[in-house]
């Protein structure tokens, strides 16, 4: 399954999710009519309680008035939360009582814990994601945000302190299978729809303990003088109560279901990740023996139990309620010749902390085939390739971590080193017209050592730099994502390494502003000269000789010819302007998920006409296809 599939996927499972949450809605406010026409008779019941007159059960009216209450009702508590968390996964981790892990933490563990994530985002083309360490001595973890721009890896103080290394990064592959394949955002909203369910039987508490309250406090007077009206109040709060618990019963259900086949799939990615299947069997083992297990004490963790690792409940037994699969079927899945036994009383010493095993064996390098498949997922042979560069620069990423000042610098230092121009005097006098001094003074120090880096490492200097120096001010991020913008316009040439970075500080700013922006399919008609724009921008920045520009061109047209009416043409050099390309690419961003692979398919056609493609080939074309 490749990335873009796996995406598609997740949207097919939220649109169950939907369906399944709209039946149990429906279901609950039919509950709901039900009990309001036994209990009141719909206004056929007198004072003391006989029957005037035939009930009638069916009155649409009532029926739909009904359903509009409920449906209001869980849509408004389900947007409200929702809302909240739409502030980005540190929400969910600071609600559990998590604290940000410094980058410049002294501490050995979260150290080993910070190298690992950085490793990941190299190896995957992702911005670095806040990490975030839950006290908890339970061993678990759990990846939440809307996007991979807001997404945050949080870990429990059980979790760091008893796996190794191999272990550790087991677990945080898997995360971020749930990162790149779309489950974060699914997530959120099975929170924010359960949280709604939950709030009918909330109402229906307050309705039956307030009018309790008010009946003893009224006196025998009152309750003379309306005690068949508290009586019925009280029963409808009541039955709205029960009817709401049941709908959270099925809520739960549901989500359960949904959360169990992920974690297998998610399971299995952290395998294919990592080649080190005795990394994440060994840190389920040992959840499997330690005294806690995987348990979380917060009193968010029921609400919050799909996000995590493994189950974060207390209880063992198996049941429908069951948001992970049981620890025996998981480690089978992966180790198919399992003793069966749990790891108990193992604690990582501080020797093993570099023990690193190497993977099983090196994968093959990437064939032409399975480009499609790199983007958007992890390789063993990408993790290696991230140790490798992570220690090339790990000094730079040390410096860049102390300060938010020193990662704007880089952002800024890399757009400017991305020209080809050679002098730098016009772009550093706009840059110092628009930032402070401290900003300016770290560009200056900056650029000549980003020069010094190849195209890997500039990139994972961005993925690193881009989430710190944007912060949690998205205004400060809009304006450095204009500053960016002008810069690349500045000279007025197209260069690829520097239109992919403005393209993904823009791409970043919009996911952070506008998580769940909507998809807008197109037509041929409107998809054609946008496309004709962009595969021609590509035939002339890739490494294609002028000979065989036509052919590469007409390589990648033949992939989205479907969306062709007319026979393409490759567009003069002169005529691809900047503008055009930018609005071309921002038209595909809005794309559905189908429509962005094939038109990615001919981006890549394009690159692999000559049948050779370079490693910095393959890291723009993911930045700008991503």
């Amino acid at each position: 399954m490749d990335f873009f599939e796996a995406q598609e996927l997740a949207r097919k499972r939220t649109r169950l999710m939907v369906v399944l949450f709209a039946m149990a809605v429906l279901s609950i406010a039919a509950a709901l009519y039900g009990v309001v026409v036994y209990v009141t008779g719909a206004g056929f019941l007198d004072a003391e309680g006989a029957v005037r007159q035939p009930m009638q059960l069916w009155q649409p009216d009532l029926f739909f008035g009904t359903l509009a209450a409920v449906v209001v009702l869980v849509s408004v508590c389900s947007l409200f939360k929702v809302g909240q968390l739409r502030s980005g996964g540190g929400y969910v981790a600071r609600s559990m009582g998590g604290r940000e892990i410094e980058h410049t933490t002294p501490d050995a563990d979260e150290r080993m814990l910070m190298n690992i994530v950085e490793e990941m985002s190299i190896a995957s083309g992702v911005p670095m994601p806040e990490v975030y360490l839950l006290p908890e001595d339970g061993i678990n973890a759990f990846a939440a945000g809307f996007t991979p721009a807001d997404a945050v890896v949080a870990v429990t103080r059980g979790c760091i302190r008893t796996l190794n290394r191999d272990e550790l990064q087991g677990v945080v592959a898997h995360e971020f299978s749930h990162i790149l394949n779309g489950d974060m955002r699914m997530n959120i909203r099975l929170m924010g729809v359960l949280f709604g369910i939950l709030a009918i039987a909330v109402v229906g508490q307050l309705a039956f303990r307030s009018t309790a309250q008010a009946s003893f406090l009224g006196g025998r007077r009152r309750s003379k003088e309306g005690g068949g009206a508290v009586l019925v109040i009280m029963a409808i709060g009541l039955a709205v109560m029960a009817i709401g618990y049941i709908g959270v019963f099925f809520g739960r259900m549901i989500q359960s279901a949904i959360s169990r086949q992920r974690e297998f799939l998610a399971d299995a990615a952290a395998v294919q990740f990592t080649r080190n299947p005795e990394g994440i069997a060994g840190a389920l083992k040992k959840i499997g023996g330690a005294p806690l297990h995987g348990a979380v004490a917060n009193a968010h963790s029921q609400e919050a139990a799909h996000f995590f690792f493994a189950s974060a409940l207390k209880s063992k037994s198996v049941s429908l309620f069951a948001t992970h699969p049981p620890l025996e079927q998981r480690i089978a899945a992966i180790e198919p010749n399992w003793d069966g036994q749990f790891v108990s009383g193992a604690r990582r010493q501080s020797a093993r902390r570099s023990s690193s095993k190497k993977p099983e064996a090196a994968p093959a390098p990437l064939q032409a085939h399975d480009f499609i498949n790199a983007i958007g997922q992890v390789s063993a042979a990408a993790i290696l390739s991230a140790q490798e560069i992570h220690g090339q620069i790990g000094n730079d990423l040390d410096r860049l971590h102390q300060s938010n000042d020193s990662a704007r610098g880089v952002l800024i230092g890399l757009q400017i080193s991305a020209s080809d121009s050679a002098d730098d005097a016009a772009q550093l006098k706009m840059v110092k017209g628009r930032i402070d001094g401290a900003v300016y003074r770290e560009v200056e120090a900056w650029l000549s050592r980003l020069r010094a880096l190849n195209l890997n490492q500039r990139f994972a200097l961005f993925d690193a730099a881009l989430p710190m120096a944007a912060g949690r001010d998205l205004d400060t991020l809009a304006q450095l994502s204009q500053l960016i913008y002008d810069l690349a316009h500045s000279d007025g040439a197209i260069e690829l390494e520097e239109f992919a970075l403005m393209r993904a500080v823009a791409g970043y700013l919009e996911d952070r502003s506008n998580p769940s922006r909507k998809v807008t399919p197109l037509s041929p008609a409107k998809m054609e000269m946008p496309l004709c724009v962009m595969l021609s921008a590509i035939t002339y920045t890739a490494a294609v000789e002028p000979a065989g520009r036509e052919a590469a061109f007409k390589a990648g047209a033949r992939k989205c010819s479907r969306y062709m009416l007319k026979v393409p043409i490759l567009l003069p050099e002169a005529a691809i302007t900047f503008d055009a390309l930018e609005a071309a690419l921002e038209l595909f961003v809005h794309l559905p998920l189908p429509q962005k692979k094939v038109i990615f398919e001919g981006a890549l056609a394009v690159v692999l006409a000559d049948e050779k493609v370079a490693q910095e080939e393959l890291s723009l074309i993911r930045v700008i296809a991503t």
